[in-house]
């Protein structure tokens, strides 16, 4: 009983001690402002402080302060009140000139100990001027009405990219973001941006645009908020121009109305009127550099900056006793692209399936953890051989490859196991049932028969040589036919594409009966992306609705079937996002993607 009491008392200390952490902390406001504007620079604890000294800045000019405040807040929580105080000592300063700063911590001492704030970084945008000739800038367009009193200097929307040059598979953050003067009203929440031609996206869930925030751009001072994120990878090498997009905003402008009176003098009065207006962003060129030619085979198309790790559940076992291996594939890249790593296990070892965790911290970056189920038949020792993982690495512009470490298995004879446990390098055909290796000794007289003439002096003698000879080079034909064969990546890819589709078909089929419709849609994707791969002999890097289309029309596909092909692509990249309802029905398009998919087989061949 005594333990737990001390137990508890170091959880109340603890938590005392947590509550008198100082906090000490200082802010601008606001942050973003002009060449002679004032701002406000406050220094926040939850103690009272003996004084602040500023550090030297030359770049503002100290107006007053500091001015001190106090408040006090109370809140009860299980019957236990607690009192908070705020103290707060804000100085006002003026810009003097135009520029990026940082106001240096300050230190200040409380109960004998000293404490830092933290950098304040402030951004001064030029004075405004208003030269005696500048000419008004063109209107924005304004579908709903002729002429809104805006000019393009005033309200605009822009794609921004991360980065304007990039290899095929390398992610570019993609942002949508509106830039205004004047006061909005409303934005348009059905907004879709442009299509992406040549581009395989992953939209990134942002919280709702409520409030915006001051930034400088080219020199001047706007309004800024994001309105969508999205990721986007290039499928295709060369210049890829993404066309422009329209958004639709409300507005809300003072109009000034003209008043005639007999009495008086004319004078106008303030309306508030809501006007909509289209807004048209530029085109925006992406430069995409194709990945180099000097891929190493085990190279499938993954590109970004990756960590690999693995680990196995125990390396002591017993037939048909199960073994998980674990291999995480960590970092930051086209991770969603990579679908299975090559794991080679022992010959008398069975390999199922992987089970694919994904966990994304964002469409950036995130892990895939691979669970392989490993199920050994036979006692002995093994080895299970490294794991390789091939990437390019876009910060270093080189191919690299990752490896995990080797496994050393013992294996035991299980206790229904009628088998003999093995050494390394004895084969499964070397093994025999104990229960057949004793002959006994025949008691019964032999029959004898004497042969008249010798066996080598006869045809068959000679007819048996001649017939191994022809059956010696009938495996020899057919070996050199299977090696030729597996060098022809073209024809392996040809004759796995089938069998290859049909699983991951049956897999979306379990995905449909179980409602995971996301997972369903995604799946369906999958198979019919890495069918075109592998039937076209186009890597799934570069394959993109643009090749496909053209090897399909070189390869005598009726366009009837690649748009239905294209039409079920586009159905399942809109449904894995679907909120609600679905656009279509599951099973529906299920059909449809076999029927498609055997009809091509037929063509294809």
């Amino acid at each position: 009983m005594r333990t737990v009491q001390v137990i508890i008392m170091l959880f109340m200390l603890s938590g005392l001690i947590r509550a008198q952490e100082v906090r000490f902390n200082a802010e601008a406001t606001p942050s973003v402002l002009r060449v002679g504007e004032q701002f406000n620079l406050t220094f926040t604890s939850d103690h009272e402080l003996e004084g602040i000294t500023l550090p030297a800045m030359s770049d503002f000019e100290l107006l007053g302060g500091p001015s001190e405040s106090v408040s006090q807040s109370v809140y009860s929580v299980n019957g236990r009140t607690t009192t908070s105080l705020v103290f707060q000592y804000t100085y006002f300063l003026r810009a003097l000139k135009e520029g990026k700063f940082t106001v240096n911590p300050v230190a200040v001492k409380i109960k004998g100990k000293t404490y830092r704030s933290n950098t304040v970084n402030i951004e001064v945008a030029r004075a405004v001027s208003q030269p005696a000739n500048k000419k008004p800038s063109q209107p924005v367009s304004n579908t709903r009405q002729s002429s809104s009193g805006l000019s393009e200097d005033d309200l605009f929307v822009r794609l921004v990219l991360d980065k304007r040059e990039a290899y095929i598979g390398e992610q570019i953050l993609a942002t949508f973001k509106i830039y205004t003067k004047t006061n909005l009203s409303g934005i348009d929440q059905a907004f879709k941006g442009p299509d992406f031609v040549g581009f395989f996206t992953e939209p990134m869930e942002i919280p709702p645009l409520r409030n915006l925030q001051r930034e400088v751009v080219d020199g001047d001072i706007y309004y800024t908020g994001v309105i969508r994120k999205m990721v986007v990878i290039p499928q295709k090498a060369g210049e890829i121009t993404i066309s422009p997009f329209h958004l639709d905003v409300t507005v809300r402008r003072e109009i000034r109305r003209r008043i005639a009176d007999p009495f008086f003098e004319d004078f106008s009065i303030p309306d508030i009127q809501e006007m909509g207006v289209t807004l048209k962003s530029k085109s925006v060129k992406v430069k995409v550099k194709p990945l180099p030619g000097n891929a190493p085979p085990s190279f499938k198309g993954a590109v970004g900056s990756f960590d690999l790790s693995s680990s196995l559940n125990k390396t002591q076992v017993a037939t048909n006793e199960p073994l998980t291996l674990k291999i995480a594939l960590t970092g930051r890249g086209n991770l969603k692209l990579v679908n299975e790593l090559d794991v080679e296990v022992p010959y008398d070892m069975i390999k199922y399936d992987p089970v694919i965790n994904n966990r994304m911290d964002n469409p950036l970056s995130g892990s895939k953890i691979f669970e392989y189920l490993i199920l050994p038949k036979v006692a002995g020792n093994f080895t299970i051989p490294p794991v390789n993982f091939t990437y390019f690495d876009t910060g270093q512009k080189a191919y690299k490859t990752l490896s995990t470490k080797a496994y050393e298995v013992e294996v035991v004879k299980g206790q229904n196991d009628s088998l003999m446990a093995i050494v390394p390098g004895v084969n499964k055909e070397d093994v025999r049932l104990l229960s057949q290796d004793i002959r006994f000794i025949k008691t019964k007289p032999l029959h004898v028969k004497t042969i008249d003439r010798f066996i080598g002096s006869t045809a068959w003698y000679y007819l048996a040589y001649i017939l191994i000879l022809f059956i010696f080079a009938a495996l020899v034909f057919y070996h050199n036919r299977v090696i030729r064969q597996r060098a022809d990546t073209k024809l392996v890819r040809l004759r796995r594409a089938d069998k290859y589709a049909r699983k991951r078909l049956k897999k979306a089929e379990l995905l449909l009966k179980q409602g995971n419709n996301a997972a369903f849609f995604e799946e369906l994707l999958g198979a019919t992306w890495g069918y075109l791969s592998d039937k076209l002999n186009i890597p799934l890097s570069s394959l993109s609705k643009e090749s496909a289309t053209v090897t399909l029309q070189q390869r005598a596909i009726d366009q009837t079937l690649s748009d239905r092909l294209f039409e079920i692509i586009s159905t399942c990249e809109m449904a894995r996002y679907a909120q609600g309802s679905l656009p279509v029905a599951g099973d529906e398009i299920y059909r449809n993607a076999l029927d498609v998919i055997t009809l091509l087989q037929q063509k294809l061949r």
